[in-house]
């Protein structure tokens, strides 16, 4: 429908009507309406702009502004450092096998939680087993070999034995060969000194008989008296023959005596060479011996080989955790020491998170760390409860890409809640401060100079004050300089709110009543000033 603008109205506004229809015409009418808006607006926000002495808005005073305040607190904090981490398993081991074959058996299920040492998977062990009662066997016969090498060593040690006790044996007819040839030596002697005697006894006869001899010649004796002395003198004379024989043959019986001693230490030479043999034989008895043990030492290696091979075709969880996804199933056929593993296992309980903080809060990290284990609280979408660890790790190195440092929280992780790969919100409580000035975070605005807040003064207006905040916690930010304790600061309804403004305090009982007031006198004025204008 078409609106005709009465002719009155274009020549209050200097408007030179033109026919029905026409361009022109319309175009005047269309710069009437925006002329007609533009009054309109002004006279609603000049209106609005001067409240009265009621406080309302209205043309002739200044707006009241309903707001909520808190005071400015002081109280123990925690110094905290917050960044996002990442939940790590504290280790991570991919299974795969050390021996080859079918598997004949998987024993847990993907997904499940597996404690060290539980069953996972079991391989066909036929092989292994040949392998083992071959090397037993094997051991076995050497074992034997060395048994009957240590009895032909026992043997030969009894043949030195024997050689020793024919050494004495011979040595103590050496020793009875020269007891003889002493004995022979000293009748030897005895006949020589018999001799030597007979022969001055024979000297002496022969003096008497050539004595009495020529006294018998003159006829002084008798001739039994001179015969006597010639008997006596051949006596010496034969006594003297018998003498130098018996020396001959005892000369003849000392010489048998050396032959025989002679002899004997030849047979104890021999003796002594059979028993270096023997005792050569013997070391290479112990030689063969020592091999023999060698070969069942290598045996019994070998045998130990086989039976940790065996060991193999049964596949135990190394640590406690949650098994990922089972590559292989019943029935097929792996390799030993495989790249692909069977499954892999990620310890849980307990777990780490890992996450960095600035360089630039290296010094008090360490600065905390050396007076014991921090606390590191992390919660997560869907978890708002903190739960707790300690931090049990810093870098050695700072990250020179992102100027931060690593650090590492551990956690007991007995529920669960934390999962290896979860991005989690991480708090390091570093210290406690005490008596800091706290006030709540809603009461902290962000202005184009910084952060600040609206602080109540006495007359009920409000001052814009900028503040420095170090934290926040609990709903508390912390203000390093810019409010004092004491102070009350707006909370809510600083959005109205410059420096000057004035303010009514609002509480629970006419907060409702306050808003909804203010909403109507608003849209009241809105409307009486669209209605003034037009």
């Amino acid at each position: 429908m078409n609106h005709e603008i009465p002719k009155e109205s274009l020549i209050e506004n200097n408007i030179e009507p033109t026919l029905p229809g026409s361009p022109k015409r319309i175009s005047l009418v269309i710069l009437g309406v925006m002329l007609l808006a533009g009054f309109g607006f002004f006279s609603i926000h000049a209106g609005a702009a001067k409240p009265d002495r009621e406080g309302r808005s209205g043309r002739k005073g200044l707006q009241v502004t309903p707001v909520t305040v808190a005071m400015v607190m002081q109280k123990t904090v925690p110094v905290q450092l917050q960044a996002i981490g990442n939940v790590q398993p504290a280790s991570t081991v991919s299974i795969t096998p050390q021996a080859g074959g079918r598997i004949t058996g998987v024993y847990f299920k993907k997904g499940q939680e597996v404690k060290k040492g539980q069953l996972l998977f079991t391989l066909d062990d036929r092989t292994q087993n040949a392998a083992i009662q071959q090397a037993q066997g094997t051991l076995a016969k050497d074992q034997a070999l060395v048994q009957q090498a240590r009895a032909t060593l026992a043997k030969d040690q009894g043949q030195i034995e024997q050689a020793r006790a024919t050494l004495a044996k011979d040595q103590g007819q050496v020793e009875q060969a020269r007891a003889t040839l002493a004995k022979d030596q000293g009748l030897v002697r005895q006949a020589q000194a018999t001799l030597a005697k007979d022969a001055a006894q024979a000297k002496y006869a022969q003096a008497q008989s050539n004595r009495y001899g020529e006294l018998y010649k003159q006829g002084a004796i008798s001739q039994d008296q001179a015969q006597q002395y010639i008997t006596n003198n051949g006596v010496s004379v034969a006594t003297l023959q018998s003498d130098r024989e018996a020396i001959a043959n005892a000369q003849a019986v000392v010489r048998g005596d050396q032959v025989a001693i002679s002899n004997a230490q030849e047979v104890v030479k021999g003796d002594i060479v059979a028993i270096s043999n023997a005792q050569a034989v013997v070391t290479g008895d112990r030689a063969g011996i020592k091999n023999a043990e060698a070969v069942v030492s290598s045996d019994q290696g070998a045998l130990s080989n086989v039976a940790v091979q065996s060991t193999y075709t049964k596949i135990y969880a190394p640590i406690s955790g949650r098994a990922g996804n089972i590559l292989v199933t019943q029935g097929n056929v792996v390799q030993a020491n495989s790249t692909n593993p069977l499954v892999t296992i990620a310890q849980i309980r307990p777990i780490q998170v890992s996450f960095s903080v600035p360089e630039s809060n290296l010094p008090e990290v360490q600065k905390y760390t050396n007076n014991g284990k921090l606390k590191v609280d992390v919660t997560f979408s869907g978890n708002n409860t903190p739960i707790p660890g300690v931090l049990t790790f810093v870098n050695n190195t700072v990250d020179n890409s992102t100027g931060t440092i690593q650090l590492i929280g551990d956690f007991d992780n007995a529920q669960g809640n934390l999962f290896p790969g979860q991005y989690v919100n991480t708090t390091l409580t570093l210290t406690q401060e005490p008596n800091a000035t706290v006030v709540p975070t809603q009461a902290v605005q962000n202005g184009p100079n910084g952060q600040f807040v609206f602080v109540v003064k006495p007359d009920m207006t409000v001052e814009n004050a900028p503040v420095t905040v170090s934290s926040t916690i609990d709903g508390l930010a912390v203000v390093q300089k810019g409010v004092q304790p004491g102070a009350q600061v707006v909370t809510d309804g600083q959005a109205n709110l410059v420096t000057g403004s004035k303010i009514r305090i609002k509480t629970a009982s006419n907060s409702g009543t306050d808003n909804s007031s203010n909403s109507g006198k608003h849209r009241s004025s809105g409307s009486k000033s669209a209605g003034g204008d037009s």
